[in-house]
């Protein structure tokens, strides 16, 4: 008796187990969404970001914020080759398509720049 439930649960372990391998096999065979043209509002990270060098400063952009913000930074050097130092505005941008934008002091030109990402506003 007790070898007769052992293999009535075989049975049923390995059709439970067939079964599921025809539920993936159906699954396997449905098409995989396009990720890239999905919403992603919810994602945390700020997406579609770009930095370029504007005037005497430094410009940084990103399309979705998806809850998240960005920060432009410019790298200084004062004329005459005096010493390299950074700067960056006081708040960080939370809006998409508006850009973050620093400027050099005067007596001062633009060396390099970037763009900080955070996924917290």
């Amino acid at each position: 008796m007790k070898k007769m439930i052992f293999n009535l649960l075989a049975v049923m372990a390995m059709a439970g187990s067939v079964l599921v391998g025809v539920q993936g096999a159906a699954n396997a065979a449905e098409p995989v969404p396009d990720r890239a043209t999905e919403d992603v509002s919810i994602m945390g990270w700020p997406s579609g970001c770009g930095d370029y060098q504007y005037y005497n400063g430094w410009l940084a952009r990103c399309t979705k914020a998806n809850g998240g913000s960005w920060m432009v930074f410019a790298v200084c050097q004062t004329e005459g080759g005096g010493p390299k130092f950074t700067r960056n505005p006081s708040v960080w941008q939370t809006t998409s398509n508006v850009p973050s934008i620093v400027s050099c002091p005067p007596g001062s030109f633009v060396v390099d720049g970037g763009i900080w990402t955070s996924n917290t506003p």
